[in-house]
């Protein structure tokens, strides 16, 4: 709490890696609002998921009682979850951006015209009065604010966001904040600078993919083709051949590609040569042809989605000529569909910097935290985070030693070349040893599902129910492995999860109490050896010296560091934790441990783990 005080009342940046469960939500808040309060500024919480708007809510409700202070807060969660409109919920994101966007351009959108008017854009009285209403009942969470907006039949999204413009605190998705076109969006609705935000970013190991992920973009035949048929039922011939002419190009670009490989660089004036000489018109153009049409298809009743929006968006961003070309990949890639290939075009971002330097550059003070922020030197390069202005600190693990046993299995390794049967075999015994060693539940995280299929079949008489995460799952089928999980734990041996690292249940989902007694880490999750690795790792050493470690090693290791985390949530909890790879005692690896993460190197994890749990 000093170290976070000390940063926002002095304008600086401090990286928190603590562990989990020592409550880093309300040690950052506190702090962050009394500074905000008394200089004039205002709180922007950032999460990656709902589950912590939640936690942040609760945790501001109890601050603003205790100190009976008028603490005036927002939760501004993704416009998706809060929409008025049946059925988008079960969009793609892209899906429902287009549809919101469509509405609003068509004035089909009654929620939004009940906020706005139409003509000058100010905001109606009625939504102002309900906005008002938000920060002084508040904090409210997101069902509260949505209840308020229901019965007038306003966009909660606006509502919201009128909201804002008074309040100390709002709680958003990174979304808002770190794709640089929703953050000045959102910084003109609400009417606040970013010199006056102070941002805390909770779970920010998450950051640098999630940015990354957000400043990409991908064109596959399927969209092309989509919008094809799309320009033929309008009956817009001309941009119905020009999308044919299309295809052929992407297809063309994908017969490119060698035999045997999946995919290859290509520069962004080839593709875009092809196309103007082509069809003989500038591309600009050509977007904004496509785009017009794409607005006329979400005319359409029960339409929530344009091909030809996506098109033209893709092709808006592939056609930038970039001064920060080199942070990004141009590809061509190849996909093989029911033995069918199919091609697309890739623009892949290497460095979430682009989006994020200046984001960090403008606002007031900013803390980053998380329990697995290491190594935190990566994490302020990655980010173009100021140095000079900022403070990193690791903060010990306060809970009982005695409580958490860490072992390292060395005799097994899911290391490309040593991959086989016999190696299989080998992992399903160490992990039988384990399983029926563990009192009740026990999850365990491979690399991938396809690693995961070929020991379960090896498994033999594990006296636990199984429980499989599958690829294809759906979020509710996710939530009902959880309760299945969570009921096991109080009832006969327990059950068995087994799981993917870097997945739902590794690091999108907690364990509280007793539902997990141990967690068996195998493997590491490196990258795949694609060309956006490689294009990664170059990027990496060319502007850091450290390819290899930003863009291979660290990013593995946290994986694994968030998929172990899953076992120890609070000061109460107590289990044991199972390394299985030989690598993990590899100085490379092993460095990537936080300090005071002692394992212990045993090829016989029974001995220790029966002592353990007696």
């Amino acid at each position: 709490m000093e170290d976070v005080y000390k940063a926002v009342s002095e304008g600086k940046n401090l990286l928190a890696n603590a562990p989990t469960g020592v409550g880093k939500t309300a040690a950052a808040l506190a702090p962050a609002v009394e500074c905000a309060i008394k200089n004039g500024k205002t709180v922007f919480f950032l999460t990656p998921k709902h589950s912590q708007h939640t936690i942040a809510v609760e945790t501001l409700k109890r601050i603003k009682k205790r100190h009976k202070q008028p603490v005036k807060v927002v939760n501004l969660i993704g416009k998706q979850w809060t929409c008025l409109f049946s059925g988008v919920k079960e969009l793609p994101s892209s899906e429902f951006s287009q549809f919101c966007k469509a509405h609003k351009s068509n004035e089909t959108c009654a929620y939004y015209k009940n906020v706005r008017d139409t003509k000058d854009n100010t905001v109606k009285q009625e939504a102002k009065t309900i906005a008002k209403n938000i920060t002084k009942k508040g904090p409210l969470h997101s069902n509260e604010l949505l209840e308020m907006c229901v019965e007038k039949e306003l966009c909660p999204y606006e509502v919201a966001a009128e909201a804002s413009k008074d309040a100390n605190v709002v709680i958003c998705d990174y979304y808002y904040l770190f794709h640089p076109h929703i953050r000045q969006a959102l910084m003109n609705k609400t009417g606040k600078s970013l010199e006056d935000l102070i941002l805390i970013v909770d779970e920010a190991h998450n950051v640098p993919g999630r940015v990354r992920s957000l400043m990409g973009k991908q064109l596959s035949e399927f969209v092309v083709t989509g919008a094809l048929k799309e320009a033929g039922l309008l009956r817009h011939e001309r941009l119905e051949k020009d999308l044919r002419e299309i295809l052929k190009i992407v297809r063309k670009f994908g017969k490119t590609i060698e035999e045997n490989k999946y995919e290859r660089y290509v520069k962004r004036e080839n593709v875009v040569g092809a196309i103007e000489d082509k069809l003989g018109i500038e591309l600009q153009n050509l977007i904004d042809e496509l785009n017009d049409l794409g607005l006329k298809v979400l005319e359409e009743p029960d339409r929530y989605r344009s091909f030809c929006l996506s098109v033209s968006e893709f092709l808006e961003e592939w056609g930038k000529d970039r001064e920060t070309e080199s942070a990004y990949a141009r590809l061509i890639e190849k996909k093989i569909y029911h033995g069918d290939e199919k091609y697309g075009i890739a623009l892949k971002c290497l460095d979430p910097a682009v989006a994020t330097t200046d984001l960090f550059k403008e606002v007031y003070s900013s803390v980053l935290m998380s329990g697995t922020l290491t190594p935190m030197d990566m994490y302020a390069d990655v980010l173009g985070i100021d140095k000079d202005r900022t403070e990193l600190k690791t903060y010990k693990n306060p809970f009982p030693k005695g409580n958490r046993l860490v072992l390292m299995v060395p005799n097994v390794t899911t290391r490309y070349k040593m991959r086989g049967e016999y190696m299989f075999k080998k992992i399903a015994s160490e992990l039988e040893k384990v399983i029926k060693l563990v009192p009740k539940n026990v999850a365990i995280f491979f690399p991938s599902y396809s690693l995961m299929d070929n020991i379960v079949q090896h498994l033999d008489g594990i006296p636990k129910t199984l429980l499989l995460e599958r690829k294809e799952m759906k979020k509710t089928e996710r939530n009902v492995l959880y309760k299945q999980l969570k009921e096991l734990s109080e009832t006969g041996d327990g059950g068995c999860l087994f799981a993917v690292q870097a997945g739902s249940f590794s690091e999108g989902m907690d364990f509280p109490g007793r539902i997990l007694d141990c967690v068996v880490v195998v493997g590491l999750p490196l990258r795949a050896p694609t060309l956006e690795t490689e294009a990664l790792v170059k990027y990496y050493d060319f502007k850091f010296k450290r390819g290899w470690d930003y863009g291979y090693i660290f990013p593995a290791m946290n994986r694994v560091l968030q998929a172990a985390g899953r076992c120890i949530r609070s000061e109460e909890d107590r289990g044991a934790i199972v390394l299985m790879d030989e690598r993990f005692q590899w100085a490379n690896y092993k460095k990537c441990f936080p300090p005071g993460y002692r394992f212990i190197v045993t090829e016989k994890p029974e001995m220790y783990l029966e002592k353990f749990f007696g």
